[in-house]
């Protein structure tokens, strides 16, 4: 759950800092969910992520 809140900010073009005060995480915390979605949607940074978010939001 927590993880498809960080992507969706992520693909809004918010900065971990901000997805952190968003959702009452600490940068780690996002950081951590970061490296679980890059795995997740086979992916190796945030650019790469946003995109496949973007992609799948607009489909919906």
């Amino acid at each position: 759950m927590r993880e498809s809140e960080v992507l969706l900010w992520i693909a809004k073009g918010k900065t971990n800092r901000d997805i952190g005060e968003i959702l009452g995480l600490s940068t780690r915390t996002v950081n951590k969910h970061l490296e679980t979605i890059y795995v997740k949607l086979g992916v190796e940074n945030r650019a790469s992520a946003a995109v496949k978010a973007a992609y799948v939001l607009h489909d919906m």
